[in-house]
Formats: C-alpha cells, structure tokens, sequence
C-alpha cells in the first residue's frame, strides 16, 4: 500500500510539472491519499504552512531525507515556518558528507512502528517517565530528582528540576560552555595550562592566545557543526516526542502498544502537543534527531586539544556537556538517542575540521594537532553520567 501510495504521488507530480501552464484544474483528494494506513510511521511535520501550501501532504518516510525532491525543500523554506530547512546535497557550508557523518553515529534513529517489541516505544516511555518526574518535582532541588542518573555541573549545584529544562531554552549558543571557560580560567578546578605546542605563547602572560582563543573555538564549534546537524536532522525526519505523545494521545497512531498509550492516556494536562514539553512553545519546529544542544556540547573534546587538562578538569567538562544534552529529554524535547547522537556527531565535526582551522589561524602544523587528538575521542555511549570528578 506504501508503494502505491508513494506511485501516485510521484505520478501526481509528475503531471503537475508537465501541465503547469494548463488551464486544466486537477481534484486531489490528499486527505485519503496520505491517510495513515498508507504511511504508518510518521516523521517530523511540527511547522505551519502558508496558504499555497496547504495542499501539500504531510511529510512521511517517503519525503526523507528532503534533498530527493526540490519541491519538498522549496515548500519547507518558503512556505512553512520551519528552522533552518538544510539541503544535505546542496548547501555551500557543508564540506563533509552529511549521510557518512550519520553512519559515523551508528546510522539513522528508528521511528514509531507496528512492532509492539520494537525498542522505539522504549525510549518514548523514557521521555514520558521523565517528564512526570520533573512534573511531579519542578520546584525541587535537581540534584536529589536526579540522583542515581547524573551528576550537575557546578553552576547547576543549586536549581531546581525547572531550573534545569529552562537553562537550556533559547539560550545563547554555547552558553554553558562558555561559562565553564571562565570558570576553569578562574582557577575554579585549579591550576590551568595552554599547550604552548598547539597553540604558540606570545609571551609569559596569555591574553589573546588564552580566553580570546577559547572563547573563539567554543562560537567556531557551535557555527561549524550546526550546517552538518540540521543537515542530519532534515535527512533522518525523526518526529519529536511531542508529536507522536499527542498522535497516540488522540486516537492518529493506532500501531502504538496498548502499554504506552495507557501511560500517556494519563499523562497529567495533556491538552496540547506542548504541554508535553517544558515549554509553552513545545519543541523547536525541526526534526529531533541529532540533537543540536548536544552536537554544540563538544568541548570536552576540543579543550583537551589546546589545554593540559587534568582529570578533575575533564570530568568537569564532560558534566557541562552531558548536562547541556540530558536536560532537553527533561524538558520533553528530545529522546535520549538524539542527545548521545548529537554529542557524537559533534565531536565527529569537530575532530575532522579542528586541526585545519588551527593550523590556519594559528600556525601550528595540523598534522601535531591530529597526533595529539588520536587519544583525546571517546564514545558517549560509553560515558558514565554518575562519575565522580
């Protein structure tokens, strides 16, 4: 029936371009064309469409990734209020291939299925559980909500469960990064050193190879990865949470396990898509997989690079990054998938165009920085969140 479906479609556009300057007036019925028998799995279509566009059949498997078809990109950039539509064939920031940096993280995220087995209802249920917790505890120190699941960053010691969803709604971009960057030079984790033999000292005291040079590398990771992760994003079309909570939540997604719509049948106030989330927007209006909070949150990578770090200090940057990532599943935006991808992919970026863009501005032969990164990866998937710094 997908394929079928899929045909017509592709037929229906077919003689739409051919007739375009006909007068001949083609009835569509894209209500029982697209109805979910033919698209089980539903992808990301949390954006408003402009009047032209109303027509358009809501996005499915077969419109992702939206580089295989013009018109689907054209639609989004111009007729919707999507963010940041990128094409992963055709945009002049990308450099990289957007589809190898995505097996680079294990390959596409899994979507809703007819599986009631399937692993996906699993880290939906994770969402859901948490997003009651924090419910249940806005107003309650975070620390002691999350206790057995992660550690905070010192910044974070005191907020609360609520605290902790806003700290990562609409912030400036690398915010919390930044702060640890002047915390740590601060001598707040102790004593800290450059590695004069990645990024050369001008003179005994440090002003503009030190926190000019940090503050410039923490805003060049945040700009050089976001093109590849909304590349990614647009790719993989993986709906947010929101959207398939509240499908399951009226009745639209009948393939979901009678568990999980128990469980989300009585999630408490859920009027709206939004209410599943933190935030009276609701998600970001494109797609949840990778998570750009999470693929900005690359600095416990690239400060090992131009800094001697010690292991407390490490760990400390490794706090900042996870934190930044896990409190978007807190404030219901995101699964976890998308947080361990976006942190993965992050580093990916980073570890490919780091030693080019220092040797650029600051001298040092790439080749010295690419030694120094062999041992400076790390998987996050293997990252223990309780770790004691």
């Amino acid at each position: 029936m997908k394929f079928v479906a899929f045909s017509i479609f592709l037929l229906i556009n077919a003689s739409l371009r051919c007739n375009a300057s006909d007068d001949t007036k083609i009835s569509i019925d894209f209500e029982a064309l697209f109805h979910e028998d033919n698209f089980p799995s539903p992808r990301f279509n949390k954006f408003s469409k402009q009047t032209r566009a109303e027509n358009y059949p809501p996005l499915s498997e077969f419109h992702y990734p939206i580089s295989k078809s013009v018109d689907t990109v054209t639609m989004l950039r111009h007729d919707t209020n999507a963010i940041s539509v990128v094409d992963d064939q055709n945009d002049i920031e990308l450099k990289h291939s957007v589809a190898e940096l995505i097996e680079s993280v294990g390959g596409l995220p899994d979507h809703p299925s007819e599986n009631k087995n399937a692993a996906y209802w699993g880290k939906l249920e994770k969402v859901r559980e948490m997003r009651e917790i924090t419910i249940a505890n806005l107003e309650r120190p975070a620390k002691k909500i999350l206790t057995n699941i992660m550690q905070l960053p010192k910044r974070w010691k005191d907020y609360t469960m609520n605290d902790v969803a806003e700290a990562v709604h609409d912030e400036y971009p690398g915010q919390h990064q930044a702060e640890f960057i002047f915390d740590l030079l601060n001598g707040k984790y102790g004593r800290v050193q450059i590695d004069d033999t990645i990024i050369p000292r001008r003179a005994r005291a440090q002003f503009l190879h030190g926190i000019v040079m940090l503050a410039d590398l923490n805003t060049w990771s945040v700009s050089n990865v976001g093109p590849y992760n909304f590349g990614a994003k647009w790719f993989a079309g993986r709906a947010r949470p929101e959207e398939v909570a509240w499908k399951i939540k009226t009745g639209e997604l009948e393939m979901a396990p009678q568990w999980i719509k128990s469980k989300i049948d009585k999630f408490p106030d859920f009027t709206s898509p939004e209410k599943f989330t933190n935030y009276q927007e609701g998600s970001p209006r494109h797609p949840s997989w990778p998570a750009m909070h999470s693929a900005a949150s690359n600095i416990s990578f690239w400060i090992q690079i131009v800094m001697r770090l010690t292991p407390n200090q490490l760990c400390e940057a490794k706090k900042v990054d996870y934190a930044v990532a896990y409190a978007r599943t807190i404030a219901g935006v995101h699964f976890e998938d998308d947080n361990i991808a976006g942190l993965d992919m992050g580093q990916e970026i980073v570890g490919r165009d780091l030693p080019g863009y220092i040797e650029s501005k600051y001298g040092t032969d790439a080749e010295r920085i690419e030694r120094k990164m062999e041992n400076k990866r790390f998987k996050w998937e293997y990252y223990d969140p309780l770790e004691a710094c």
